[in-house]
């Protein structure tokens, strides 16, 4: 009887201790998944914060404002350089969408000596924007990855390289459609005329007999 009695008490523990479980698991592991989802943004905005933003390539650098027809009322982008024109919409929002819901798939640290290596001393673009709080972020891209799928790239990184050559640099790896998303002719970022139509002229009236 004695026997049956402490096994008793130890499956009542052990089912305490499987309930205690579930519950820690149920409470915390929603948290530490949304913190390491958290952890793996580039940014913490939203695009529609944004005012202004310049994509600078080794073969042009475009600016690109935001204007607002009426305060608090819709918006549209205007290009400032090279040239000033209406900007693509789409163009645009490929690239502000990226920045403000694009994730590292994972951050690797490097010297300064390794920046070379990575592509991130001369930079295929880089990606300056402006925050309605006057707030700035940078995004400097790379080289692809052994993998073709990322691209190397700095989030905010110091605007000189560091003095002591060993200290660590995070480097991030982001989806390789980041390049597709500043590497565009300057066509693509202007908004497309809208093709003119020229109306018909209408045939003259054939006089009647009566008019003869």
């Amino acid at each position: 009887m004695k026997l049956q009695k402490n096994t008793l008490v130890l499956i009542a523990v052990a089912l305490s201790m499987t309930g205690l479980v579930a519950l820690f698991e149920m409470q915390v592991s929603p948290k530490e998944e949304a913190a390491k989802e958290e952890k793996q943004k580039i940014f913490a905005f939203n695009s529609d914060r944004i005012q202004f933003f310049t994509v600078k390539t080794p073969e042009k650098i475009l600016t690109f404002e935001r204007v607002y027809a009426t305060k608090g009322g819709k918006s549209s982008w205007e290009m400032k350089l090279p040239v000033q024109a209406h900007a693509s919409q789409a163009s645009v929002d490929f690239l502000l969408d990226r920045l403000a819901t694009g994730k590292s798939d994972r951050t690797i640290n490097i010297t300064a000596a390794q920046l070379p290596e990575f592509g991130l001393d001369q930079p295929q673009a880089t990606v300056t924007v402006k925050l309605d709080n006057q707030e700035t972020h940078r995004l400097v891209l790379g080289k692809t990855d052994f993998s073709g799928r990322f691209l190397y790239a700095q989030a905010n990184p110091p605007e000189a390289p560091p003095q002591n050559s060993t200290q660590n640099l995070p480097v991030l790896l982001v989806p390789f459609d980041f390049k597709n998303a500043v590497q565009r002719p300057l066509s693509e970022w202007k908004k497309a005329e809208a093709p003119k139509t020229d109306k018909p002229q209408k045939p003259s009236p054939t006089p009647s007999p009566e008019n003869k």
